[in-house]
């Protein structure tokens, strides 16, 4: 029984990667199944963010590796390996806890200390539980991973300033447009991140805004909240030329914004500037839109220069975080040693009681003629021995788990009394 952990992010690989072998929301159930149905007896949760691209999965059998979750990525995908896979890190048992313990904390994010991951993390253990593909090695998982973040940004600083992936947004539209008090904000989707876009933008000046949403009610609904106006989806070409900001953050799996759309806008504005953020994964925003002139565009990368400004304050918090997830990923380990352990000590008792009952098959013959109640006493005294003696090996077996160390103890116990899964005395 193993733990395993395959996945990249914006460290590992960039958004031209990510974006290939990003799960849109709706995809995220469909995968789960088509994993589920590949390893029957496997748990897996997919989480999939405009930074990240993650599957955690476990399985009894140990059929599960990581070149089996990247074959799972190339199928799904329909993307040969070599595309990907140098990009891709792997995780197992005690490292793949720490990992996910370090994301939904916010210490693997692209702003460390932004809150939103926790949500997402939130959001795809909820999905895979809706889809069945959670277990109790998962479930146990990702319920510690929650509370694991809660107490790291109770009992440190690290989320002071309240900083996210969308502030960091609005401070690069900074950069460009000092005032935003006479600039028209445009922001195609109506998500939680655009949501938290507008938010900011509001906060800082912005007093026009337009919402372009799929769903006209979403798009209405935001704009009404920040006194904007929302427009029906197929109008968005037709209202670019409006926007000085665009933030652009929906589900698409490929562009919404086309450099004609762009070209178009620039000309009838003769010539002032359009700042473009693309804070999707895919983007949204056809890249080849950053060469037309005075058109400025950024993607989920880029935000990484504004980031490094408001990092140090943080990094003196990362002390305190690592020492309260290295408390609770040595819990956690002992809890799932010990669930590991159970069914190596059930194997070991299993196999001395059959030798025990091949002896006692072999002893009855000879004893002759003897009563029923001697027999069970015989029976009984021979049970109760095997039991004495494999008592000080389970028990140690248990506290040889709350170190980490109790699976490997049994499996070398199992090694010199030549115990063999069912399966393996067969090969």
């Amino acid at each position: 029984m193993n733990l395993h952990t395959v996945g990249l992010n914006h460290d590992s690989a960039p958004v031209e990667i990510r974006e290939k072998i990003a799960f849109s929301i709706s995809s995220v159930p469909i995968a789960l199944s088509s994993f589920t149905q590949s390893f029957p007896l496997s748990e897996a949760v997919i989480l999939s963010t405009c930074n990240r691209v993650e599957i955690y999965a476990t399985s009894p059998d140990n059929t599960l590796s990581k070149e089996a979750l990247l074959d799972f990525f190339s199928a799904f995908h329909g993307l040969p390996k070599e595309k990907f896979a140098d990009h891709m890190y792997h995780h197992q048992d005690m490292n793949a806890v720490r990992h996910l313990f370090f994301v939904a904390s916010s210490l693997d994010s692209l702003v460390r200390g932004e809150t939103q991951i926790l949500s997402q993390v939130k959001e795809a253990y909820m999905t895979a539980t809706s889809a069945e593909t959670t277990g109790s090695i998962l479930n146990q998982l990702f319920q510690r991973s929650l509370n694991v973040a809660k107490e790291v940004h109770t009992k440190t600083s690290i989320g002071k300033g309240k900083v996210s992936v969308s502030s960091v947004a609005v401070d690069l539209a900074i950069k460009v447009f000092k005032d935003f008090s006479d600039k028209t904000v445009f922001i195609v989707g109506a998500g939680e991140m655009c949501e938290l876009v507008l938010k900011h933008l509001v906060e800082r000046g912005a007093k026009t805004a337009i919402v372009a949403n799929r769903n006209y009610d979403k798009a209405k609904a935001l704009a009404e909240e920040y006194d904007g106006k929302a427009i029906n989806y197929q109008s968005l070409e037709d209202y670019l030329p409006q926007a000085d900001i665009i933030i652009s953050s929906t589900s698409s799996p490929r562009p919404v914004i086309h450099t004609e759309h762009i070209k178009s806008a620039i000309k009838t504005r003769r010539g002032n500037p359009m700042l473009l953020i693309d804070i999707a994964v895919p983007r949204d925003i056809d890249p080849e839109i950053a060469k037309i002139d005075n058109v400025y565009l950024y993607n989920i990368d880029d935000l990484q220069t504004v980031v490094s400004s408001n990092i140090d304050d943080r990094e003196k918090e990362l002390g305190k975080c690592q020492t309260i997830i290295d408390k609770e990923v040595e819990q956690f380990m002992a809890w799932f040693e010990e669930l590991k352990i159970g069914p190596a000590i059930a194997q070991l008792r299993n196999h001395f009681h059959e030798i025990g009952e091949q002896e006692l098959e072999r002893l009855r013959p000879k004893l002759g003629e003897i009563a029923h109640e001697e027999w069970e006493h015989i029976v009984y005294s021979m049970q109760r021995t095997l039991n004495k003696i494999l008592h000080k090996p389970a028990k140690v077996g248990k506290e040889k788990a709350k170190n980490g160390g109790g699976y490997q103890y049994v499996e070398t116990i199992k090694h010199l009394f030549g115990i063999h899964h069912k399966d393996e005395t067969k090969k």
